[in-house]
């Protein structure tokens, strides 16, 4: 008796099947075409994020994060292939990783201000690249790594500039197209299926998504920073853990330099003396005024033989468009309003003349009875507009001369403060330079005038350690910029019995398109000297030479009292522009100054700096080159559906009028005068060797139409037509050009 084949034994029954090979088990470990394809989009994606964050320069030099990304994914497709348990796979990645980091960053150990940040930046990237792949090699889950690079990119372009977020753009599509590709792929697998895409349902697809994209684009424009001030306010003035954390030696990111342009008043504690001074293009703040005025940010009190600062500071919380009234408003001064708009992120606010009151809440500085600076209570974004009164002083020279020495105790107690061990040789000069003067003015001009006879120069040389600054400056170097001409006047005052501060802001400006707009750039960056006169409080005092004094400068001040009526009284105010900052002729040789080069450390695999860039423009012009190409497959197919679309209800009526449709294609159509047999006739004289199948087609086309013939066709005559139609069909499409076909023959 046989056995019934069913029936076998399991064993039995093995034995005839033939088993895989470990080739075909590895092909299939590897995953298809779809999955690689998965696999390519998150590169794409993630790149996108590394990108900006390489681009953005944080240190110099920096890791090859695109190295690290790749290296990182490729990782974990070797892993999953290898089918090791979860701990071992995640143990072993961790370990790559570390290595890995390590290889990048070791290069940069010596600096320390950099190391720890380089290591922090690389284990991120590594991170997000392997556990992006597991979840979509492991999980097909592709919202990990969207949402792992929506918060690394949008963390990252917060502190970048605005021209940076196009990259938030395009990895927004990125995301789009791995999300659905992913979705493709799971339905795949899961219904072990080939998921089939018509044309048409891809064509919706991205109409769909340039919606979304339009839609995004157009919210993130229109809708305004999301800050809540009140909340920022509150975590200044009473939170003091944030001070402790940013001042604290494990904050890995306190000697990475901001990427957007910063000022704020923690900058400003101190003002040591500097080899190089501000020369930047970069507007900074944007003001409307009345008129031109100096725009103060800080002053300074205590000088020492480094630099300049304050004793102790007072805040005090001032509410919005609440007046100021611990200060007197000086005697002959204009009560002025103008409004600042910063371009940069800061929490400092312009002043002017003798601060009266802001319609934002604000903290004033004081410092020895006196306003030092106004700060808001956070910090602004660019475009975030104030509004300040301020008396301006209108003294005239004439009136400085009679104002007299009649100075407050307070007054003289805080501002003629000289450190212990100050040079004598400048309080000699000093009183050599002021011997025959009788008034503080007169003082004032003196000093003005022995000043103006030193060049001005951008770039000095630092005094030697244990050197007085101003010293260093006088007798020595016998040149610099405006914190040295206004140091030198502010001491050299305070040794001759005149109080005196120094003060740093912006010139003028450039004027802008609008009236009474004025363009205040980062090199007009400026320190100068503040002299206080009883009845008129504090008048600034241009130190620095003018260029009918000096070769080295070209402020044309006739004076050095420092006024709007003597700003708008110059032929071109915006001399401001050359004055200070642009290419100044250095005096004995009449060569430009230049910038000392910055300074760059020898990173690892220099090449790989732009590998990144250079794979997402191959990869994106291979996405375009398929794109395009889908598209014309799909334009293309849609020709074929119209040829052979099978009506069978009216079949030979249909396939007729495909026929004259074709021939007119080919320029034989059938003209209006002949009848179906006549343009038949044509068509096998055109082709010969499909005669028989263009009459078959006449036939029953005139049979359905004349010969009373209605319904569907016998399956024999069907056929007969079927083959007919595809054989001649075929011929007649040979003759089409694939434009033709694309257009239909409407070119």
């Amino acid at each position: 008796m046989f056995r019934r084949k069913d029936k076998l034994p399991e064993a039995e029954r093995g034995r005839g099947q033939e088993q895989p090979s470990s080739k075909e088990v590895m092909l299939s470990r590897l995953g298809d075409w779809r999955e690689w394809l998965n696999f390519i989009l998150l590169f794409v994606a993630l790149e996108i994020v590394v990108l900006s964050l390489e681009h953005a320069h944080w240190i110099t030099p920096q890791p090859s994060l695109t190295l690290v990304l790749i290296l990182a994914m490729l990782t974990v497709r070797l892993l999953t292939i290898s089918r090791l348990p979860g701990v071992v796979m995640h143990f072993m990645a961790l370990s790559i990783g570390a290595v890995i980091t390590f290889w990048q960053v070791q290069a940069m150990m010596p600096y320390r201000q950099i190391f720890y940040f380089a290591v922090f930046i690389t284990s991120l990237t590594w991170v997000m690249g392997y556990l992006s792949s597991w979840f979509l090699l492991r999980k097909k889950n592709a919202w990990v790594a969207v949402l792992l690079g929506t918060a690394v990119i949008l963390v990252n372009l917060s502190n970048l500039p605005g021209v940076y977020y196009w990259y938030f753009g395009i990895f927004f599509v990125a995301a789009v197209f791995l999300i659905n590709q992913t979705r493709m792929v799971r339905g795949h697998s899961v219904s072990d299926q080939v998921t089939r895409h018509t044309g048409r349902s891809l064509l919706f697809f991205l109409i769909m998504l340039l919606g979304v994209v339009i839609l995004a684009t157009a919210v993130a424009w229109v809708t305004p920073e999301v800050r809540i001030p009140q909340l920022q306010t509150m975590i200044a003035s009473k939170l003091n853990f944030k001070n402790d954390i940013e001042q604290s030696s494990l904050n890995i990111f306190a000697d990475v330099p901001s990427k957007q342009s910063l000022n704020t008043s923690n900058m400003r504690l101190t003002l040591p003396f500097e080899t190089v001074w501000h020369q930047s293009d970069r507007i900074d703040f944007i003001v409307n005024a009345p008129a031109p005025s100096y725009w103060q940010v800080c002053d300074y009190n205590i000088y020492t033989a480094q630099g300049w600062e304050n004793g102790p500071v007072t805040d005090f919380n001032l509410k919005s468009n609440t007046t100021w009234t611990e200060t007197a408003t000086p005697a002959n001064s204009q009560t002025i309003t103008y409004t600042v708009t910063p371009d940069i992120l800061t929490d400092v606010l312009l002043t002017t003349g003798s601060f009266i009151s802001i319609n934002k809440p604000a903290q004033v500085q004081v410092s020895s009875g006196d306003i030092i600076g106004i700060i808001s209570t956070h910090v602004l974004s660019a475009g975030e507009s104030y509004s300040v009164t301020a008396a301006f002083p209108q003294a005239t020279p004439q009136e400085l001369g009679s104002a007299g020495e009649n100075y407050p105790s307070s007054i003289l107690d805080s501002y003629l403060q000289l450190p212990s061990d100050f040079p004598e040789n400048i309080r000699e000069l000093s009183e050599n330079i002021t011997a025959n003067t009788t008034t503080s003015y007169e003082k004032v001009l003196k000093i003005k005038a022995y000043l103006s006879k030193i060049p001005y120069k951008t770039e000095i040389k630092a005094p030697p350690e244990g050197t007085d600054g101003v010293e260093y400056f006088l007798f020595t170097q016998k040149a610099g910029f405006c914190v040295h001409f206004a140091s030198a006047m502010a001491v050299m005052l305070r040794s001759v019995g005149v109080p005196t501060r120094l003060a740093i802001g912006y010139l003028p400006g450039d004027p802008g398109n609008k009236k009474g707009e004025y363009i205040l750039r980062d090199k007009y960056y400026h320190a100068w000297t503040q002299v206080y006169f009883p009845g008129y409080g504090w008048i600034d005092i241009e130190a620095t030479p003018s260029s009918s004094e000096s070769s080295g400068s070209q402020v044309n001040l006739a004076g050095p009292v420092v006024s709007s009526e003597t700003i708008a009284q110059l032929p071109q105010w915006d001399v401001w522009l050359q004055a200070f900052f642009g290419l100044i002729p250095a005096p004995d040789t009449g060569t430009a100054v230049t910038v000392a080069p910055s300074f760059h450390l020898p990173g690892p695999w220099a090449f790989a700096a732009k590998l990144g860039q250079a794979l997402l423009i191959i990869i994106a012009i291979v996405i375009i080159a398929l794109f395009l190409m889908v598209m014309w497959l799909f334009v293309r197919s849609s020709f074929y559906q119209w040829v052979w679309r099978v009506n069978r209800s009216d079949l030979a009526s249909e396939t007729y009028k495909k026929l004259c449709q074709l021939g007119a294609m080919i320029k034989i159509g059938p003209k209006p005068q002949q009848t179906p047999l006549e343009y038949s006739a044509v068509l096998a004289e055109e082709f010969p060797e499909r005669a028989g199948e263009i009459q078959e087609i006449t036939r029953a086309y005139l049979e359905r139409q004349f010969g009373g013939r209605e319904g569907k066709l016998d399956l024999f005559n069907e056929a007969r037509l079927l083959k007919a139609r595809r054989n001649l069909f075929d011929k007649l499409m040979t003759r089409l050009t694939q434009v033709e076909k694309l257009f239909r023959g409407r070119l």
